[in-house]
C-alpha cells in the first residue's frame, strides 16, 4: 500500500525534454511531456482505444498523439481528435494528474486531484541556486521504498558501508544522537566532537587533524529527505550550533526524493549540493566521484536486502523487517513507520467515507 494524497518526484527537470517520458509510479503507468510553452503534463500512459502506451507516440504542439491509430489527447486527458472521423466517441479520455515543476524537480500528485495542494511541495532551493554546485542521479532500485527510508534515518551505517569516503568508526561509536518529531516531520541529529576526519572531509574540507562533525537528517512523508552534513575545527563553535557551508565550516547537503514504482522497486532522485566556494573547480570531479560511490554502495545494499527478504524462511518482508530485532539507532525509522501506517489508515478511512454507505445486502466489493 502506498500513500497517494501526496506529491511525488517524477523526474528531474532536465530529464523531460522534447520527447515523451514514461515511468511507473505507485503501480500506475504515467506519461510526462511538455507543452509548447514548456509546462509539464502528466497523463495515464495508456490510450483509451486499445491501451497502447501513449509514450510510444509523439508530441504534436501541446498534445500527445497515439503512435498506433493516431488518437490525439490534450493536457487534460481528453481525446480531441480521431483520424478518419468527425466526432470523438463520448467519454474518450485518459486519466490526468496534477503536475508542478519546482527547483529542478517535476512533481506529480498521485491522489485525488481535488486535494492537490501546491503548498505541500517541499522546497529544495539550493538545487538551482547559482552559487551552489550540484551532482545528481535518477536511480532505479530493485527494492521496496521503505528500505531506503530505514537507511537514511539511521546514518550509523555510514561508518561501515562508506568507510572509504565519508565514513569512519566515530560516526557510529562517538555520535551523540537526538531524535525529534515536529508534526509528521522527523529530524535525527548526529553530532561527533573532536574526532578524526573521514577521507572525504580530510581531502575537501581541509581538516588536517581532529574536527567536529554533524549530520542532520530530516524526513517528511511520504519519502523526502534533506540531510545537512557539516564540519568545523574542534573548539571553533558551540556544541549544538549546526550550519552548512557558511561562516567558515565545510559541508554539503544531500537530497532524496523517493518514489515507489511497485512494492519491489523504487525511483530515487538523489542530489548533492554544495557551495561552489567550498570545493575547487579542479577538485569537483573527484568530489562527485566519491559522492556517487556512496549512493551506489547504498543501492547495492537495498537490492541485496530485498533479495534476502524475498527468500526469507521466516517470512520477513519490507513492512515487518524492523519488528524482529531493534537497536537504539532504530528510533527514527520506527517513528517513520508509525507515521506512514497512521497516514495510510487515515487515507483508507477518507476513501471509505467518500464511497458512502454500502447498499443493504451487498458487500462493498460487490458495490464497487
Amino acid at each position: 500500500m502506498f500513500l497517494r494524497n501526496h506529491w511525488y518526484t517524477a523526474a528531474w527537470s532536465d530529464e523531460l525534454g522534447t520527447e515523451p517520458l514514461a515511468l511507473t509510479m505507485l503501480g500506475e503507468d504515467v506519461l510526462l511531456y511538455r507543452k509548447q510553452d514548456g509546462m509539464p503534463v502528466a497523463l495515464e500512459n495508456r490510450c483509451a482505444h486499445r491501451r497502447m502506451p501513449l509514450s510510444k507516440g509523439k508530441i504534436v504542439g501541446s498534445e500527445i498523439q497515439c503512435g498506433y491509430h493516431g488518437l490525439v489527447y490534450d493536457c487534460t486527458g481528453a481525446c480531441v481528435k480521431v483520424p478518419g472521423q468527425v466526432r470523438v466517441p463520448k467519454g474518450t479520455r485518459v486519466k490526468s494528474y496534477p503536475v508542478i515543476e519546482r527547483h529542478a524537480f517535476i512533481y506529480v500528485w498521485m491522489g485525488d486531484p481535488d486535494d492537490a495542494d501546491e503548498s505541500l511541495i517541499i522546497d529544495f532551493p539550493r538545487l538551482d541556486h547559482p552559487e551552489w554546485g550540484v551532482t545528481k542521479l535518477h536511480l532505479h532500485i530493485k527494492a521496496n521504498y521503505l528500505l531506503l527510508i530505514d537507511n537514511l534515518l539511521d546514518l550509523s551505517h555510514v561508518a561501515f558501508l562508506h568507510n572509504t569516503t565519508i565514513g569512519n568508526t566515530p560516526v557510529a561509536e562517538d555520535a551523540e544522537v537526538i531524535h525529534e518529531r515536529h508534526g509528521d516531520m522527523l529530524r535525527v541529529t548526529r553530532e561527533m566532537i573532536d574526532v578524526p576526519a573521514a577521507r572525504t572531509y580530510a581531502e575537501f574540507g581541509s581538516h588536517p587533524g581532529n574536527f567536529d562533525r554533524w549530520q542532520l537528517a530530516e524526513w517528511r512523508p511520504p519519502a523526502y529527505f534533506l540531510i545537512n552534513n557539516g564540519s568545523e575545527g574542534t573548539g571553533l563553535r558551540e556544541p549544538g550550533q549546526y550550519r552548512v557551508c557558511d561562516q567558515g565550516e565545510w559541508g554539503f547537503q544531500v537530497y532524496h526524493g523517493i518514489t515507489p514504482e511497485t512494492d519491489r522497486s523504487t525511483h530515487q532522485f538523489w542530489a548533492i549540493a554544495y557551495e561552489l566556494s567550498a570545493v575547487s573547480k579542479k577538485s569537483r570531479p573527484e568530489f562527485h566521484r566519491q559522492c556517487h560511490q556512496v549512493i551506489w554502495e547504498d543501492v547495492a545494499i537495498y537490492e541485496a536486502q530485498q533479495r534476502s527478504l524475498d527468500s526469507d524462511p521466516e517470512g520477513a518482508t519490507p513492512e515487518n523487517v524492523n519488528e524482529r530485532v531493534q537497536i537504539s539507532f532504530d528510533q527514527g525509522l520506527l517513528q517513520a513507520r508509525k507515521i506512514i501506517a497512521r497516514l495510510l489508515k487515515k487515507e483508507a478511512a477518507a476513501k471509505k467515507k467518500a464511497a458512502g454507505p454500502v447498499p443493504q445486502g451487498r458487500s462493498r466489493e460487490a458495490a464497487a
